[in-house]
Formats: C-alpha cells, structure tokens, sequence
C-alpha cells in the first residue's frame, strides 16, 4: 500500500510488515501528495505540488519540461485504457500516447481541479463547478467546449455507476442511465469516496460519514408521493397505482410511464380479461383500450368507499362497499346481496375486507374476526375458527391454482377444500397483518405485512402441506433492504401484486416498492470475524495468544464481532468453547457470549458468522487461553483431603470400635452376672431342694423290708433322681460356661433315646448322614432342645411303637427329622400351632428362629408324626474367620 500525505509531503510504502519512506531527498518532488497511479508497465507515478515524478528503482524522478510539461502544480495523473497517461496541471491537461512521446495540451483548455476515467473509458476533467469530456485534441471546426455534468468531483462504483460531489450534496446516475438521483447526505459538502469489498459505498462529508449500500426492495422514482395507493397489474408489465387525492398512473421500474385519468380511487382491480376497474366513494368505472366506462354507486351506498372488487360469473363484477356490504354490478344495474349468516354482534354494518375469484361462479368474500365466506349457486358457507381460520381480521384473500390463501392481522392459512390450516415461521413467526399474497411461478409464496415482505421457497411451503405444523424457514426484507412504510392494514388492498413481468410490487403508505423475485441482490462475501476481548467482571483483556487468566476463574464474558458492513443487523453468529459445549451456540445477532462454572484447563473459543444471506465465512476466529489452577484446585490439594478424610474416618472407625467393644463387654458381663445368679438361685434352691427330698427318700428305704417290692421301686425312683440331678448339675455348669458342641449331637440324641426307650416300650433308631461338621455352639444348642422336646413328646404322647430321628449334614443346611408311627397330634392342634397351657410346640419355634431354621410338622394319615427342622449352613456351621475379619474383630473378642 501506498500512502501520500497532504501535510508536509512525502510517500510511505508498506509490504509485508515493513515500512519504506520517500521524501524530498530520494527525489520526490516537495509539497503535499494529491495523486498517485500505477502506469500499465507497473511504474509508479506521483503528482505533487511542485510537479510530477515517477518512480526508478530506489528514488523518485522528475517529469517536466523535458517532457513538454510546464514547471507548476501536479493534481492528478491516471491512465486510460489504451494506456495514454493524463496529468492536470495548474492551468490545463495534458495527455501523451506513451512515456516516449512528450505531454501535449488536451482539449478543452481550462484550469481542472482532477480528472476521472470513466467504466466505458471516457476522460472527464472538472474545474470548480462543471465535468468536461476530455479528447487529446481539438475537434475539427474549433467547436466550444460545454459542461455535460454539474459537479466538483466524480466516481465510479464496481457497477459502473457515477457518483457526482457538490458544493450542495450528491447526485448519483445509475450505469446506462441519463437521469440523476440526489442521494440524502449528511453536510453539503462531500469529500471522498470509498467502496468496500462488500459494494458499500462510503462518502465523507462535512458533517460525517455517510454510508450507500444497494437496496433490495427498490422504491420508484416519483416526483411526488402518493396518498395511500392502490395497485394493481397492468398488462405486459409494470403496475397501475392511484390513490385519494390523485390521478390513475400507469408506473414501471424506470418511475411514471404515463397518467391517464384523474380521480379519487380508493380500489383498483384488473379482471381476468385484462379490464381494468376502479372505484371510490361515488362510482365504479372501468378502462379498457382507451375506453372508459363509469357506474355510479346506489344511492344508500354513495359516501362509502369501495373495499374490494372481483369478476362474477356471467360477466358481472362483485363490489364490496364500506359499511353497505356485498353488491353484483351486472349489465349496468345493481343487486345488494343480503350479508352472510356470521356471527359478529354488534356488528350490523358488516362488509367483505377482500374478495376473491374461486373459479366456476364461485366467490370467496373475507370478513372481520376470523370469518371467511364462500358463495356458490345462490348457497352461502361460512368458515370460522371451528374450520381453522384463526388469524383475525381478515385481510386479503389469494387463489393460485391449487389453494387459497387468506391473510389476515395474526397470520397466513391456506384452504385445503375441507378447512383451513395457518402457516408458521420458525421460532414461532405468526406472519402478522398480512393485506398483500402472491406466488411466482417458481412456485415460492411472497407474504406483504406489518414486519416487511417475507419469502417463503416453494420447498417449504409445500413441506408445510404435507406436514402439518412443520415451521417454514423464511426470508424477510424490510426497512433494513429498502422498504419505507408497511403495509396497509384497512384499504386499498391488496398491497402486493405480481405483475405481468414477474416483478413484485408493493404499497406502503406513500411509496411504492418493487423487487425482481429472480434477481434479488445477494452479498457473496462472507464477513471476516473478530474476537475483540476476553472481560472477567470489570477487567478486560486483549486477545493475544498465551493468554492466562488469573486463578480460580469461573466466570467470564467474551465479546467478538463481524467485519460486514452490508446489513450489519442480520449478521449472525455461532461459537463453541472446545472443553465446555459439545456443540456450536447459535446465539443469533448477539455479539457476546458468556460463561460460568468454568474449571481449571486449556480452552480455545472459536466463532464464527454469516452476512445477511447466510454466506458463513470459512475460517473461524479463535482464542485459545488457560485458566491455572489454585492450590485449593490442584491435585496435590485433592490429595491431601482424601488423606485428611481417610484419616478421620479411620479415628471414627477406631473410637466406634472401641465404643462397641464397650458395649459388647459390658453385654457380656451383665449376661455372665446373670447367668451366675440363675445358677446360684438354682443351686442354692432348686437342687438343694431336690437333695434334700433325696435323702427323706433314702430314710424312708431303711424303714421298707429289704428286698421288697416297694423297695426296688423307690431305689429306682432315687437312681433317677441322681440322673436328674446331675443334668441340672450340667445344666447349671452350662450356664457358667459355653459349651462345646464340636461333634457331641449325634452322640447326646443317641443317649437320650436310649434312656427314653428304657421307660417306654418303644423302638428307637439314630440315623446320621453326610459328613459330620462342626456346629456352632447357638445352632447346637438349638437343634439339641427342638430334638429333646421332639423326642420327649413322641415318647410320652405319641404311643408310638417305633420313633427315628435322623440328623442330614449337607453342604448347603442341617436338617434334623423326628418320626413316629404313633396316633398324630390332632388337627385342632396342628391348626393353632400349640397345644393351650403346654409351652412345648412354641418354645421350638422360637428356637428354630434362632438359627434362622424353619421347622415343619405334618401327620402324614396313618403314619404318625413328623417334625422337620431346616437350618442354613451359614447359620448352623462354624466358619473360620478370615484374617481380615480377625483383625477387624479383634477388639470385640
């Protein structure tokens, strides 16, 4: 790039991040800079105030007299497109074919302040006030030179467009065109242009900085303006328009063609046949080919004004009239049509906002409040919101080929031929005070409202019908594109029309818009993005690579922008912090993105952004930063309290321990007590008791004649009582200490059935099974009283001849089975599980529950009595400790 500068002279040349500077010294001439061009042999040429140079090798040469050129003031130097190089010097042009021949004076004379190249490569030179067209010579017939343009200064935009500076603002003349436009400007002074990369064109002014871009929507060149216009086609293209105050005119992209008649017009219509028809609030007429006819309205009806218009069958025309309603114009006489059967109250004064042609006689008028009516063969069918139509006042109505389409204050719907169905935007888009529809032949559906003109594809619209409720993707144009004003929401209507060429037009309140549906200006150049800073509270940070945070940093704010300068408003984004989302955020026209929580680590941001058509630009800004940790962060920390934790555990651990084992000690202890005072309260009561009975008995022997019968007898009695005797000696010792019961099952039943079937005439038998293990002292304990009782009531109460009992040692479970094939236990017993005032029954229960055993009894029909006794080897068996259970245990032992 180089640089010239005005104040105090010299050249800067910038190349690949450095700087070279040219002054007076390496040759330049002295004086302020005021032009600068590349010859097309890529030789630089400066003009100066004090003459014209250019550029060999490391210094800077100057071009004068040598080269027919007078020693003044150098403005401006430029090459056309044969490669003739114009300078304008004080005083005059001059010109030349190539650097070898010398500068001559062009034509016509005169003091230029600059020259401009033209698109088609014409030379234009301006004095103060006026362009010339500048030629290398005099024309033939010495012929005076006149001003084609008014204007200080002149450019051209990449579309070949004129922009014209004044000393009282701007004019700009389109590519090919005659006719100027005043361009709005900020100061009346402009002084310099510019056009981005984008086609903006930027004007600084006097008082500011004044953008151009091109519009979308473009506005008709009028004089005047309109008052509230109604539109319609005109055939073969272009559009009519009138309104209240004015004459009907007959319009084009280029402005007004012609205007044919004078006129208040508040409804234009073109019918199928190409007529055209206008009303207001005294008549209807019509104009066809030259030929007008007028109608007047009936007499109730005159002072309103027309609403709507549509063909009837037959010839005929339907007019809607404001407040009157419903009339048929038909041969010149009018019929007022009775109002449909809708249900408004309070609104007797009910007339159709617009009308419609279904095809085959049939009409389709549009109501206030939801209502829609269709009229055929004399039959009237009203549609409300039970049948669909749920967008309010309704203001338009469209029929393409294959629907109709309503409009109304809350939305769109269509007619599928049973009910209507309203169509939806994304994010929920209602598509509010629609008055104007159309449909290309594209198929793509035009929607005119109080938010701008939408377009939406014929894709989506036909996804729509196929998909009930599906939200359709859209474009909107609006003010931002060139739309001044909205649409109409009252009258005339419609407010948008497609014309014969396929062009849009469209109504506001005082302008009217068209747009080329298949040539709508696009902006290809996707925006360069930037990520401007990194904010954590009030602090701020530059984006610069190796950013680090400061420590415990969990919340921050990220500002980023694009460099489009076109509709910056619909810029949009998208970004994703890598390490946070898993996706991209799409956070619309925002230009901030927020974050919290965040943890300690590397993060990179990245973002990206489309221009106002979607055109995403390919590489995404990034900032990558790092948040360090704090100690209370880092692993070292997270260390330290798993230890801190585990420890505390561990002391909790040991003082529940220790406060366990206090307790079990303390258990023990009173069980040991009270285990003693049972055997101290047995010994000193009970078998000191039983002793002394004893030795009563032995003093009643010696009175009894040895050898008698009655002293066998009470021998026995005593020898049984020493049996009795020392089983409560054993009894009382076991309450004293723990026995053992290792293997002694087996051998403790078989000696308790031995004593039993010596005192009653009984047959006992002992079977054992599987391999003998251990029992724990409870398990044996238990099972050896539940056997007892068992046996003791087979013996005693069963009258049984033969009695078994049978110990099973398997892996899994002990079982324990007394049979007998006696009389059986009653079934009252069985029912109730005891027998009342015996305690026997229970107290096994009790104890298999103690082991976890479950204990059956059933008297099999004729074969006496079985009591089963099922216990769990987790629950009977002695299981060694592993070693980890020992240490754990060990203070409870």
């Amino acid at each position: 790039m180089w640089v010239g500068y005005r104040m105090g002279g010299g050249i800067s040349y910038f190349h690949n991040n450095q700087a070279r500077h040219y002054t007076a010294g390496q040759g330049l001439p002295s004086g302020a800079i005021t032009s600068i061009a590349r010859a097309p042999d890529g030789v630089l040429w400066v003009a100066a105030r004090d003459g014209l140079a250019r550029l060999a090798g490391d210094r800077f040469i100057t071009v004068g007299a040598e080269s027919g050129l007078p020693l003044r003031r150098a403005r401006h130097v430029l090459f056309d497109r044969s490669g003739r190089q114009w300078v304008a010097m004080q005083g005059g042009v001059y010109s030349r074919a190539d650097q070898h021949a010398p500068f001559r004076p062009a034509w016509p004379s005169g003091d230029f302040k600059n020259i401009s190249l033209a698109p088609d490569g014409t030379v234009w030179a301006s004095d103060a006030d006026s362009y010339f067209r500048m030629q290398p010579d005099a024309p033939a017939g010495g012929a005076a030179a006149r001003p084609a343009f008014a204007g200080s200064d002149m450019h051209y935009d990449r579309d070949g467009n004129m922009w014209l500076f004044r000393s009282g603002g701007l004019e700009r003349r389109n590519a090919g065109g005659s006719a100027g436009q005043q361009q709005d400007l900020s100061g009346g002074l402009p002084q310099s242009f510019f056009q981005d990369r984008e086609g903006n064109v930027w004007i600084g002014s006097s008082a500011g900085l004044n953008r151009f871009r091109r519009n979308r929507l473009l506005t008709l060149p009028l004089q005047t303006l309109f008052n509230h216009p109604a539109i319609a086609p005109a055939s073969g293209g272009g559009v009519w328009a009138g309104d209240r105050a004015g004459a009907l005119h007959a319009l084009g992209t280029e402005g007004e063609r012609r205007s044919v008649l004078s006129g208040r017009i508040s409804a234009l219509y073109r019918d199928p046949d190409g007529v055209l028809w206008a009303g207001n609030d005294e008549e209807v007429w019509s104009a066809n080919a030259g030929r007008v006819e007028r109608y007047s309205l009936p007499a109730e009806a005159r002072s309103y004004e027309v609403q709507a218009m549509s063909r009837a069958a037959g010839g005929g025309l339907w007019v809607s009239v404001v407040r009157e309603g419903l009339y048929l114009l038909k041969d010149g006489h009018w019929q007022h049509q009775p109002p449909p059967p809708v249900t408004m109250p309070g609104m007797g004064d009910q007339f159709p906002t617009s009308l419609a042609d279904g095809g085959n006689g049939v009409l389709w008028a549009a109501y206030i409040r939801n209502q829609i009516v269709r009229i055929a063969d004399g039959k009237t069918d009203s549609y409300g919101v039970e049948q669909g139509v749920d967008i309010g006042n309704v203001l338009s109505l469209y029929r393409d080929k294959d629907y109709l389409w309503a409009g109304g204050e809350r939305g769109v719907a269509w007619f599928t031929g049973e009910r209507f169905v309203s169509l939806h935007g994304r994010n929920g888009e209602m598509f509010r005070g629609v008055s104007g529809i159309a449909r290309t032949a594209q198929g793509d559906l035009w929607l005119f409202g109080t938010e701008g003109l939408s377009r939406v594809s014929a894709q989506q619209v036909a996804l729509a019908q196929r998909q009930q409720g599906h939200e359709v993707e859209y474009e909107r144009f609006d003010a931002h594109d060139g739309l001044l004003g909205a649409a109409s929401q009252l009258r005339p209507m419609p407010s948008l029309v497609l014309g014969d060429d396929g062009l849009l037009w469209m109504a506001t309140a005082n302008r009217i818009h068209w747009i080329d549906p298949s040539h709508i200006t696009r902006n290809p150049v996707p925006p360069a993005v930037q990520v401007q800073r990194l904010a954590i509270g009030e602090r701020r940070y530059s984006p610069l690579p190796g950013l680090v945070l400061p420590k415990s940093t969990s919340s921050l704010r990220l500002d980023y922008t694009a460099l489009s300068l076109g509709v910056p408003e619909r810029v949009r984004f998208r970004y994703r912090l890598d390490g946070v989302d898993n996706d991209w955020q799409d956070p619309g026209t925002r230009r901030q993105a927020f974050y919290t929580n965040l943890d300690p680590g590397d993060y990179r941001f990245r973002v990206m952004a489309a221009n106002e058509d979607g055109v995403w630009n390919p590489e995404e800004a990034q900032l990558a930063f790092s948040i360090p940790p704090a100690f209370t962060e880092t692993a070292w920390f997270k260390l330290l309290c798993a230890l801190a934790l585990g420890l505390l555990l561990w002391i909790a651990y040991r003082l529940r321990m220790q406060h366990v084992t206090r307790q079990l000690r303390r258990r023990l202890e009173d069980r040991a007590d009270e285990r003693e005072r049972i055997a101290r309260a047995l010994h000193d009561t009970f078998l000191q008791s039983v002793q002394g009975l004893m030795l009563r008995v032995q003093t009643l022997i010696k009175r009894l004649p040895p050898g008698s019968e009655a002293a066998l007898l009470v021998e026995k009695i005593l020898n049984q009582a020493d049996e009795v005797l020392a089983d409560g000696r054993n009894q009382l010792n076991g309450l004293r200490s723990v026995a053992a019961w290792q293997h002694e099952l087996p051998r403790l039943f078989s000696e308790l059935g031995q004593q039993l079937r010596e005192e009653h005439a009984a047959d006992f038998a002992l079977i054992v099974t599987g391999q003998l293990t251990a029992l724990s002292d409870a398990a044996g304990e238990h099972l050896y009283h539940i056997g007892r009782e068992a046996l003791f009531n087979a013996f005693r109460h069963a009258n049984a001849c033969r009695i078994e009992l049978e110990l099973g040692y398997a892996q899994d479970y002990i079982t324990l089975q007394v049979r007998d094939d006696g009389r059986g236990i009653p079934e009252p017993v069985l029912a109730c599980g005891a027998l009342p005032g015996h305690w026997g029954l229970i107290g096994m229960r009790e104890r298999a529950l103690k082991i976890e055993a479950t204990l059956d009894l059933w008297c099999p029909p004729g074969h006496g009595t079985v009591v089963a006794v099922r216990a769990p080897a987790a629950a009977a068996y002695q299981r060694r400790r592993s070693a980890l259970r020992r240490w754990l245990m060990r203070e409870a032992a």
